[in-house]
C-alpha cells in the first residue's frame, strides 16, 4: 500500500481509538447484544460479503481484476442517474435499535492471485450531538495477464452535528476515490487464446504493454440547516419553516499514459508516435440555498443552485462555465406509505433547458413491500461528447441534441414467501454512446430496454436456496447489448455446530447469461464502446464453491472462485478481447464490533 493509504490508515486508527474511549464513557447501559447479532450476522449481509462481485444477483462485467473498469449488463444499471439519495439500510437499522452503540466492521479478503481487499466501516454517536460515519476501502489486484493490475482507494467520511434543541444541524462530508489501472487493451490474438496455445495466461501477447491510467476524485461538502420559526399545533406535533445551505467542491482528474501508441488497436496518431499523455481535469464549486417547510407528515422545499465549472483537456479545450438551477423537493410519510419527489430545471448556463426529476414511492406492509421509482432526465451532452482532442481520438460534435431518459423501476417483495419481483424499463431519445470506432456518437431515434427479475429464497431441511432469473428486452442489441437471460443459483447446507456457537454454511454458487454482444472497451478514452456486430460473450456458467462460517461476531470464509475454469476457459469472456480470470482460492474474514 502506498504512502497516501498508510496515512489514511493511521488517521483512521487514531480516530477509532478516540471514538472507542468516548464510547466507553457513554456506553454505561447494557444493550441486548442479540439484537445486533441478528442484524449484523444475517445471511443476506454474509452473502453480500462473500459474493462481492454481484449486485442484485447480477455478476459484474469488468476487465479482469476486481477494481478495473466495469458495468452490470442490465437495465437496472445502464444510463442510471438518481436525484434522491439512497439511504444506507444497515445504518438506518442500527440507529433505530434501542440504545444505539458504536459499530465497526473490518473485512479483509486475500486471493491466490495476490488480490487483496481491506474495508473498514465505523458508525457512532459521540454523545447526543455528534454522529460519525466512516467507510474505507483499499483493493489491489494484479490480474492474470500482462499489464493488467488494478488498485483502488476509497474513503468516505461524514460528521453530523445537531443542536440540543434540534433547531440547527451541520454536516461535513469528505470523499476520496483514487483508481489506478494498467491498461493492456485485451489479448492480442484471440485465435491463439481460444486454441489454448499457451499453458498460462501470462504468456499470451496483449495489445498494450506499457500503458496505464488513473482516475482521481476528491469531494468536500458542508451542509447547514437552521429553523427560522416553529409553530406547535399541539403538545407533540409542530410545523417548522427552515433555511438550508449546501456547498460542495469537487475535483476530478483522468489521465492516460501510453508507451505503445503504434498498437494495432489505434487507427490514428495525431500528436506523438513515441508516447502519449492525455488528460481531463474538471473542477466544480456548487452552492445550493433552500427555503423549506416541514410538518408532521409532509415537507416541501424550494431551492436554487449555482455551479462554477472549470474544464480542461490536455490537447483540447480549456474553459469555464456557470450553471444555474431552480427546483422543488417534497416528501410525505403516512403510516407505511412514503413519498419523495425532486424536480430541477436548468435556468441558464451550459445546462440551460435541462430537466431532471425523480419520484419515489414506498409502501411497506407486514406481508409485502412495494417500491416504485420514476425518473425523467433531459440533459445536455457532456463536454467530452461535444469536443475532444487526444493523441488517438478527436471529434467535434457541435450539433448534438439533449438526451432524454425516462425510467420506471418497480420492486415488489412478498416477505413470508421470500419472493422478489422487479421490473425496470428505460425509454431513451437521442441516445449518447461511443461507436465501434470509439468515437462519441448519438442515435437520434427512440430506443428502449427492459429487465424483468424474479428471485426466491427457500429451504428444504438444512439446505438453503436462492434462485434468480432476469429476462431482458432491448430494441437495439448493438446499441444496448444486454443478454436475453441472466440467472443465478445459490445452494448451501447450513447447520449450527459446537452447541450453536458456530453457524456453518457449505455451498455452491452459479452465474450464467445467454449470448450477447457486450460492450467493448477502449483504454485511450477510458470508455466502454458498442461493437460493430463482432464478438459475442456469455453462454458460459461460472461456478464458485464456498465454506462460510459465523463464529460469534466474525464471518470467516473460503471460496474457490470460478472453479470450473480450465480447458473450457476459452469460452469465457467478460468483455470482447478480455478473458475471464481463472481459478482463485479466496480467504476472507469480516469482524463486527459494537461494544
Amino acid at each position: 500500500m502506498n504512502t497516501t493509504c498508510c496515512k489514511i490508515l493511521i488517521s483512521l486508527t487514531a480516530l477509532f481509538a478516540i471514538a472507542n474511549i468516548q464510547a466507553q464513557n457513554l456506553d454505561s447501559l447494557s444493550v441486548i447484544d442479540s439484537r445486533y447479532d441478528s442484524l449484523l450476522r444475517s445471511d443476506g449481509e454474509a452473502l453480500n460479503t462473500l459474493f462481492y462481485k454481484h449486485k442484485n444477483d447480477v455478476l459484474i462485467n469488468n476487465l479482469g481484476p476486481f477494481g478495473s473498469q466495469f458495468y452490470y449488463p442490465t437495465t437496472f444499471f445502464l444510463y442510471n442517474k438518481n436525484l434522491i439519495e439512497e439511504k444506507n439500510a444497515l445504518n438506518e437499522k442500527l440507529i433505530k435499535l434501542s440504545g444505539f452503540r458504536p459499530y465497526s466492521n473490518i473485512t479483509y479478503i486475500n486471493a491466490s492471485r495476490k488480490e487483496q481487499q481491506l474495508s473498514i466501516k465505523h458508525v457512532q454517536e459521540l454523545g447526543k450531538l455528534l454522529f460519525l460515519d466512516i467507510d474505507f476501502l483499499k483493493s489491489s489486484s494484479p490480474g492474470a495477464y500482462r499489464n493488467q493490475e488494478a488498485n483502488r482507494t476509497f474513503l468516505l467520511g461524514t460528521m453530523r452535528y445537531k443542536s440540543k434543541k434540534g433547531n440547527y444541524d451541520l454536516t461535513f462530508s469528505s470523499k476520496i476515490a483514487r483508481d489506478f489501472y494498467q491498461e493492456n487493451g485485451g489479448v492480442n490474438n484471440i485465435e491463439d487464446y481460444e486454441s489454448g496455445l499457451y499453458d498460462d495466461e501470462i504468456s499470451y501477447p496483449v495489445n498494450l504493454y506499457n500503458s496505464n491510467a488513473f482516475n482521481k476524485r476528491y469531494e468536500y461538502g458542508l451542509a447547514q440547516r437552521l429553523d427560522i420559526f416553529k409553530v406547535k399545533s399541539d403538545s407533540i406535533r409542530s410545523n417548522v419553516v427552515y433555511i438550508k445551505h449546501n456547498i460542495t467542491y469537487s475535483t476530478q482528474q483522468k489521465v492516460f499514459f501510453d508507451e505503445d501508441p503504434l498498437s494495432s488497436i489505434y487507427s490514428a496518431i495525431y500528436i506523438d508516435s513515441s508516447s502519449t499523455v492525455d488528460s481531463i481535469y474538471n473542477n466544480n464549486l456548487s452552492n445550493t440555498a433552500f427555503l423549506g417547510y416541514k410538518g408532521d407528515n409532509f415537507s416541501v422545499e424550494l431551492f436554487g443552485q449555482y455551479d462554477l465549472n472549470e474544464y480542461e483537456q490536455s490537447f483540447g479545450i480549456d474553459t469555464s462555465f456557470n450553471n444555474i438551477y431552480t427546483g422543488i423537493g417534497s416528501s410525505f410519510t403516512k403510516g407505511r406509505l412514503n413519498f419523495d419527489y425532486i424536480f430541477k430545471y436548468g435556468v441558464s448556463g451550459y445546462v440551460q433547458g435541462d430537466l431532471e426529476s425523480e419520484l419515489f414511492l414506498s409502501y411497506n406492509k407486514e406481508k409485502y413491500n412495494i417500491d416504485c421509482d420514476f425518473t425523467y432526465f433531459l440533459n445536455e451532452p457532456g463536454v467530452k461528447f461535444k469536443n475532444y482532442s487526444s493523441n488517438h481520438f478527436a471529434w467535434n460534435n457541435s450539433s448534438l441534441n439533449k438526451q432524454s431518459v425516462f425510467g420506471v423501476d418497480l420492486n415488489f417483495k412478498l416477505k413470508k414467501m421470500q419472493i422478489d419481483f422487479r421490473v425496470a424499463t428505460k425509454v431513451l431519445t437521442n441516445t449518447l454512446y461511443y461507436d465501434s470506432l470509439a468515437m462519441a456518437s448519438q442515435d437520434n431515434g427512440s430506443s428502449s430496454i427492459s429487465s424483468f427479475s424474479l428471485a426466491k429464497d427457500y429451504r428444504l431441511l438444512n439446505f438453503h436456496f436462492r434462485s434468480a432469473l432476469i429476462y431482458q428486452l432491448t430494441s437495439d442489441e448493438l446499441l444496448f447489448p444486454l443478454p436475453d437471460i441472466t440467472g443465478r443459483q445459490l445452494l448451501y447446507y447450513q447447520k449450527n455446530i459446537f452447541k450453536g456457537a458456530m453457524k456453518l454454511q457449505v455451498g455452491i454458487g452459479l452465474s450464467y447469461s445467454s449470448n450477447y454482444f457486450g460492450y467493448s472497451y477502449m483504454p485511450a478514452i477510458n470508455e466502454f464502446t458498442v461493437q460493430g456486430g463482432g464478438a459475442q460473450i456469455g453462454s458460459y456458467p461460472k461456478v464458485d464453491v464456498f465454506v462460510n462460517t459465523h463464529l460469534k461476531r466474525a464471518q470467516i470464509f473460503l471460496k474457490y472462485e470460478h472453479v470450473n475454469s480450465g480447458s473450457n476457459l476459452q469460452n469465457s469472456y467478460i468483455a470482447p478481447g478480455y478473458p475471464s480470470m481463472g481459478k482463485s482460492l479466496k480467504f476472507g474474514v469480516s469482524w463486527n464490533m459494537f461494544d
